[in-house]
């Protein structure tokens, strides 16, 4: 058959608040700007359809802030709110998303904040307008490198099974009291759509890594109550320097994975290391098939703990994660709301038909905190804690909707591609 008429575009609109905005961390004013934070759209289009990617650097994804941001973005470019979807980098040094969360933070008031917090929508709605006004026809590439010096899993085992949360190791290389390593996710993924010259369209890279570098809290901690993007900033902004367009970082399963050093000197090195691996993958990248976007969704209701339903006034038994799935050609990609351990992405990853898999966590909603693998919560460690809102096998039932919605979808048939997995 013909062709199909693939193509793509991006768009950037700054977030950057006023310095005088209150920090809702410390209730004091953030008082200095580090780097600028922003929101990045990529639209993809096949002739018949159109699909946005929002990613904002900021720390999460409430639901009812997506709601707004889509409805938004619908009325201003008539993009289905359903093909809409939002991941967040996770960056700490950003504002909290109020109003749009339900827990009270004293900041409430702060009139700059309510100002910044109420225009969000229309920014996210104004980055996806400039990225579908920029779409022409695409080609997709990927390519990959080695990260996995600049990550760390906090989660590291004790001889006996359990866990023991080491949210800043001592030495990310060695560990004491005969601990073992948790795994980690080491591969940079690097997403590459270039126009009809071979010019870069936009850039996108994935390495699953909390960012929290650089971190806000109140003195006498080495770091800062300043804004910043963290790590991805840097990487991001070589990127965009050295390729001309739009470059994008895609948050993954961060949840128990944090950069294995911190502070401003960090953010530079692996700032300066990420980006010399992102451009090694560019340079060894292949071209994709591309074809008809597909996506689907699901809704799965996860079953709260006692604690967090009595913590939420005992008014819900359950809390909605929306799972999204995305495929161009042998590309797939799956989204996952609030913080997703590591091996949910590499159990989604091993059952996926399809040949290239990333997943994203903090994407089109909070869902319920942190979650893990079933048997997790007798393990114990932070994430097990309250933050971990969920029953033990929330995890579990996000890992088969995922996958269902791989199956169900399925690798098309492309010519002279041989579908089966090696």
């Amino acid at each position: 058959g013909a062709e199909v008429p693939f193509s793509a575009g991006a768009g950037e609109v700054d977030l950057t608040p006023d310095a005088q905005m209150i920090n809702a961390r410390v209730k004091k004013p953030f008082a200095e700007i580090h780097d600028p934070i922003g929101v990045r759209a990529l639209v993809l289009g096949d002739g018949a359809s159109r699909l946005a990617l929002v990613v904002w650097e900021l720390i999460d994804t409430p639901e009812v802030l997506v709601a707004r941001v889509r409805a938004e973005v619908e009325k201003t470019t008539g993009i289905p709110k359903s093909q809409v979807l939002i991941n967040a980098t996770h960056t700490h040094s950003a504002p909290l998303t109020m109003p749009y969360s339900q827990a009270a933070t004293g900041v409430e008031n702060d009139p700059i904040h309510r100002a910044w917090a109420e225009a969000l929508p229309q920014r996210c709605a104004e980055a996806v307008r400039l990225a579908d006004a920029a779409r022409r026809p695409a080609t997709l590439q990927i390519g990959r490198s080695y990260a996995g010096e600049w990550v760390f899993n906090r989660r590291p085992i004790r001889p006996d099974g359990t866990v023991q949360s080491l949210l800043q190791p001592p030495d990310p290389h060695s560990l004491a009291n005969g601990m073992r390593f948790g795994k980690t996710e080491p591969t940079l993924t690097v997403l590459q759509f270039r126009d009809a010259g071979d010019k870069a369209i936009a850039t996108l890279f994935h390495l699953p890594c909390h960012s929290v570098a650089v971190y806000n809290r109140p003195p006498p901690s080495p770091y800062s109550n300043g804004i910043s993007a963290d790590w991805s900033a840097p990487v991001r902004r070589k990127l965009k320097e050295t390729f001309g367009a739009p470059a994008i970082f895609v948050q993954g399963c961060a949840g128990d994975i944090v950069p294995a050093r911190r502070g401003f000197e960090a953010v530079a090195e692996m700032g300066k290391g990420v980006s010399a691996r992102a451009l090694s993958a560019i340079k060894n990248s292949v071209r994709l098939p591309t074809g008809l976007i597909r996506h689907t969704s699901a809704v799965v209701g996860l079953q709260l703990t006692a604690l967090a339903r009595e913590e939420s006034g005992g008014d819900a038994a359950m809390v909605p994660a929306e799972i999204h799935m995305i495929a161009i050609g042998p590309l797939a990609i799956v989204m996952m709301p609030g913080e997703p351990l590591s091996q949910l992405g590499f159990s989604i990853q091993e059952r996926s038909p399809y040949e290239h898999t990333l997943v994203l966590g903090y994407s089109n909603g909070r869902g319920a905190g942190y979650v893990g693998m079933p048997g997790d919560k007798a393990k114990g460690g932070y994430e097990m804690t309250r933050v971990g809102r969920a029953t033990d096998e929330a995890g579990g039932l996000m890992i088969e909707t995922a996958v269902r919605l791989l199956q169900e979808k399925g690798m098309p048939s492309l010519p002279g591609v041989d579908n089966r997995r090696s």
